[in-house]
């Protein structure tokens, strides 16, 4: 898979706590930034955020300042950008016109951000500072006598103020007597550069599918709508449930009647286990990997009356999903909206699910060892819990599903 990188440079408040970060197109780990057009440097960051690296591996708790063109102003892809964690920078190269207007206006009553960039003031500039919420002034093009008129001109509007290119602490100074809110640049912080990798485009859409199916709030309609769509998912899951493996007394002719009867969180693992098969591509050992730890994990928290027995399913069958995506795990579960107790054991081994997964890990080394154990389990019993969850997904995996 390629690297690919964004700049980040942090932002900071009042008192010296960092507010937020501007995300900074980078072509390769360098300090500056060579592009051909701002669209295309645009565009890499948009799709850095949303598909590559992550919004939250990025600026974590804190809002994104995030530049845009004409083309992505006029756009819809800033819809995918969540309102809350974004503010979006007008870049001062776009001409103001109706159109420019009315997409800032739009914008701002889906809830976004506004921030204008490198800020010259201009009366007609009135319709959007009406719409702004923070200027940003870069300190290199003002004299100290402008950026004193700028800020008198700006008061009328109520507007947070945020110097840019503070790189002394004179500036520094001045900019908190004149009331700036925020303050950026190298006398704060350079910009440091974040890397990570480019998923192909089937695991891209693996991760989205498993933000979709896993959301607390997934309503049965919901996940039977999306099952519909998939001829081919249809049809699989209808012979799946309607084969020997499940052995159901009567034929299950829809997708809500599967639903029903294998249950929610039952159909999802199918799926997983479904979009997981797709992309082995020659490497089946990691399916049966995943698919005996997620039994063993279920048959372990079931034997000792422990809750949530298809969440210990989910732990199993997600631990190996990093050798799936080829990205590291906790680059997964940045982006998925999974519960933090899944997460802490997929992580750390943490909690009933994290010791479920451990002792079925342990099984797969040749060496016996003290991990071989779940709460009042004896040794027997463990081990006949493994041969069943082998002979299982041995079963499952030959079952007609494709």
């Amino acid at each position: 898979m390629d690297e690919v990188f964004v700049g980040r440079q942090p932002i900071y408040d009042r008192d010296g706590k960092t507010y937020a970060y501007e995300l900074l197109f980078r072509a390769r780990n360098e300090a500056s930034a060579r592009f051909e057009s701002g669209d295309a440097a645009t565009y890499e960051v948009f799709q850095n955020i949303l598909m590559d690296i992550g919004l939250h591996r990025l600026v974590g708790d804190r809002l994104a300042f995030i530049n845009l063109t004409r083309p992505f102003l006029m756009g819809s892809v800033t819809d995918a950008l969540p309102t809350q964690r974004v503010v979006l920078e007008l870049l001062e190269d776009i001409e103001i016109d109706d159109e420019v207007v009315a997409a800032v206006q739009s914008l701002r009553e889906r809830g976004y951000v506004i921030a204008l960039d490198d800020y010259i003031y201009h009366e007609n500039h009135v319709p959007l500072l009406k719409l702004a919420s923070i200027v940003k002034i870069d300190l290199k093009s003002l004299t100290p006598a402008q950026l004193r008129e700028h800020v008198r001109q700006l008061e009328p509007y109520k507007l947070k103020l945020l110097a840019e290119k503070v790189e002394t602490l004179e500036e520094y100074e001045t900019c908190l007597s004149l009331g700036f809110d925020y303050f950026q640049g190298y006398y704060l912080s350079r910009p440091t550069v974040i890397h990570g990798q480019r998923m192909p485009t089937s695991r891209l859409a693996v991760v989205d599918l498993i933000k979709n199916l896993y959301l607390p709030e997934l309503q049965t309609k919901d996940l039977e709508a999306h099952i519909s769509r998939d001829v081919s998912l249809s049809y699989h899951l209808l012979r799946f449930t309607n084969s020997a493996f499940y052995g159901t007394s009567r034929s299950i002719e829809s997708i809500r009647h599967a639903i029903v009867y294998l249950g929610q969180d039952a159909i999802r693992n199918w799926i997983m286990i479904m979009t997981l098969r797709s992309l082995q591509e020659g490497q089946s050992e990691h399916l049966t990997t995943s698919l005996v730890r997620a039994r063993m994990a279920q048959r372990l928290a079931e034997t000792t009356s422990l809750e949530k027995v298809d969440s210990f399913f989910t732990v199993g069958l997600f631990s190996n999903l990093e050798h799936f995506l080829q990205i590291p795990m906790e680059h997964v579960l940045q982006e998925l909206p999974l519960s933090t107790e899944v997460n802490a054991a997929l992580l750390h081994y943490e909690g009933p699910m994290g010791e479920a997964l451990r002792c079925a890990v342990a099984f797969e080394s040749e060496h016996p060892s003290g991990t071989r154990r779940f709460r009042n389990l004896d040794e027997t019993q463990i081990g006949r819990l493994y041969l069943e969850s082998l002979a299982w997904a041995h079963d499952f995996d030959t079952a007609p599903s494709t």
